[in-house]
């Protein structure tokens, strides 16, 4: 069984699977949990032991596959009395494949589904003729498709019933901010929207500027609206918002009372603080942005894997809408220009 602190971890390697264990330890530290960097290499350990982990592996861009010949194939079986001793057989020719990239059972009109990649046509005719040949007494129809890899994400843990809602609330942010034809409404949208459906007691966005090396401060709602405050401009090289722009991963405490990366800590004491999430925004690979919140709430590993999972969709989503508008970078003192 796996326990709260596997899932972060599982969730970690499964978004980046070079990911140190130290990076991990931080992360689980700052979400409440005391593990240190030994201890979750032993996790890593006992997951792989235990079939948990079978493998490490990058995850590629669709379009590089993409370049390649792609088939989804489509079986359904001739059943017998020998039948569970072909499937048996395929199972583990699929399991071998180095072209299979994906098999499953189904249910339905036919029986099983699989997606085959291939370095050439010559290839993926010969390895047809093969396959035909292995399995040709258990299958009475195969289908084969041409198909083209859109999209690579890795698995969500996280899948429980108050999960499944958070999601909702994700696409509903998603979809809600598309109404905006304007970049800053859409971006004023998503930190008002995080205040509403995440329990955040303010959000806020700052923008990276790469002359100054400064990160601005340009949208914020909830209890704190003002964006001229003491946290207007904030460094680089700043503890907290300044390391999520800086090292390109998120920081999450649900301890901001005794946090050192919070500057003000009795003032976190007096508005009942408890816990802060930054992710960053991604543009062409590059952070031009940091989303943050601060809650009353303490963040649990479900809450911070679905807040990770919407700050990586919000950069698909604004990258688009970037390069459909010919975004250019903010100055210092002036709003978000779109050409």
């Amino acid at each position: 069984m796996l326990d709260e602190i596997d899932k972060v971890i599982l969730s970690h390697l499964g978004r980046n699977a070079r990911v140190s264990s130290q990076e991990i330890s931080n992360t689980l530290q700052g979400m409440g949990f005391t593990i240190t960097d030994r201890a979750v290499r032993q996790r890593l350990a006992r997951l792989e032991k235990n079939k948990a982990i079978l493998g490490y592996s990058t995850i590629l861009n669709p379009s590089l596959v993409s370049e390649k010949v792609n088939r989804t194939i489509l079986i359904k079986f001739k059943f017998s009395k020998n039948v569970s001793d072909g499937i048996d057989r395929l199972t583990r020719y699929l399991n071998e494949s180095p072209f299979c990239i994906y098999s499953a059972r189904m249910s339905g009109d036919f029986d099983w589904a699989c997606h085959f990649v291939f370095a050439s046509i010559e290839q993926y005719d010969l390895e047809t003729n093969n396959f035909l040949n292995r399995f040709s007494d258990i299958i009475s129809d195969l289908r084969s498709y041409e198909s083209k890899a859109t999209k690579s994400s890795p698995y969500v843990l996280f899948d429980e019933y108050a999960t499944n809602e958070k999601k909702l609330q994700v696409y509903t942010i998603l979809n809600s901010i598309k109404k905006h034809d304007n970049l800053n409404d859409r971006l004023q949208s998503i930190v008002e929207s995080l205040v509403k459906y995440f329990n955040a007691k303010f959000s806020r966005i700052w923008f990276y500027d790469k002359k100054s090396k400064t990160l601005i401060l340009k949208y914020s709602a909830g209890k704190y609206k003002n964006i001229d405050g003491e946290f207007s401009r904030i460094p680089l090289n700043s503890l907290k918002i300044g390391s999520i722009a800086k090292t390109r991963n998120p920081v999450v405490s649900n301890d901001v009372v005794h946090d050192p990366r919070i500057k003000h800590h009795e003032w976190a004491k007096k508005e009942k603080l408890k816990s802060f999430a930054g992710y960053p925004i991604l543009y062409k690979g590059e952070v031009v942005a940091v989303l943050a919140i601060f809650s009353e709430k303490s963040l649990s590993p479900s809450d911070f894997e679905i807040l990770g999972i919407f700050s990586d969709q919000l950069s698909k989503e604004l990258s688009g809408f970037f390069e459909a508008k010919d975004f250019l970078l903010i100055q210092p003192e002036e709003k978000l220009v779109i050409s």
